[in-house]
């Protein structure tokens, strides 16, 4: 009786003894990773204003964006830990929920990119328009601002904003080459700042610059066309391990796949594959990745 009492007593000396580790723990661990923590949070929240405020010209709050980031990040952790049940899980699903909104907004980033890239031989030729028309640089650039489809309209109305606000022209154009992030409107924006240094006929620049940049862009159309194939084979070959692991688990050997997720072997292993097959993803894209 009295040794069943003293195992008791030990077991709960243990157990608190045990709780006030981990909360000691988990207390320095909070006051350690609470400035890293910040400094990422301030680093994410200036990369949003960057990309969202400056590259899509978007009112989303980046502090609305950095909490979103977050609770997906916690979610995914989540599921990764419930599905795997080890730690592996859990730094696997942190990574996914911190690559997913970098994806996403790159995404977002590069398909306007496109769209602006696709419209910017037309709004030369508004442009040329204008000026052979007889209107100045300045009502030119409103003319494209007023007449041109979205994004476009919204990069020149954001420029020709600038402008009125006090900002110079030439500083106009700077930013707006900068935060659009395009060779082709750098070109433009070079040749309208050498002709407000060196004078010359406007029109027939233009025209140039249009010829330009319309072979440009069939180049990089025709580059596409030749790189589909690979591009394609990445995106195939990023998706066989998942497609391989679902048919075997569903057809072939499901004890197996249970076994690989529940045994530490199996999930090194697992991880190890998606290192793997995310940097040859990588390395194809980056092959395919031809800049003219």
């Amino acid at each position: 009786m009295i040794l069943g009492e003293s195992a008791v007593s030990l077991n709960m000396t243990q157990q608190i003894v045990a709780s006030v580790a981990m909360m000691l723990t988990t207390t320095v661990a909070v006051r350690i990773g609470a400035r890293p923590l910040g400094e990422l949070i301030l680093r994410r929240e200036r990369h949003y204003t960057l990309v969202l405020g400056g590259s899509l010209l978007m009112t989303v709050k980046p502090r609305s964006v950095t909490v979103l980031s977050f609770i997906l990040v916690f979610v995914l952790a989540m599921i990764a830990y419930a599905i795997t049940g080890g730690i592996l899980g859990i730094l696997a699903g942190i990574g996914l929920g911190l690559f997913i909104p970098t994806v996403f907004i790159k995404h977002l980033r590069e398909k306007r990119l496109n769209k602006l890239n696709d419209q910017l031989v037309g709004g030369i030729q508004t442009l040329s328009s204008g000026v052979r028309a007889g209107l100045n640089l300045v009502q030119a650039l409103e003319l494209v601002a007023n007449d041109s489809p979205s994004p476009l309209r919204q990069e020149f109305a954001h420029m020709v904003r600038e402008y009125e606000f006090g900002i110079s022209l030439e500083d106009a154009m700077s930013n707006a080459s900068e935060r659009i992030g395009s060779g082709d409107f750098g070109l433009l924006f070079a040749a309208l700042l050498t002709h407000r240094e060196r004078g010359g006929n406007l029109g027939e620049t233009l025209d140039k610059i249009c010829d330009a940049i319309r072979e440009i862009q069939r180049l990089e159309h025709r580059v596409d066309s030749l790189t589909a194939q690979g591009r394609a084979t990445a995106r195939f070959l990023g998706a066989m391990p998942a497609v391989v692991l679902t048919i075997v688990y569903f057809i072939v050997d499901p004890i197996g796949v249970e076994a690989m997720f529940s045994s530490t072997a199996g999930k090194v292993i697992i991880a190890a594959i998606i290192v793997l097959n995310i940097l040859g993803f990588l390395w194809i894209r980056k092959i395919m990745d031809i800049d003219i």
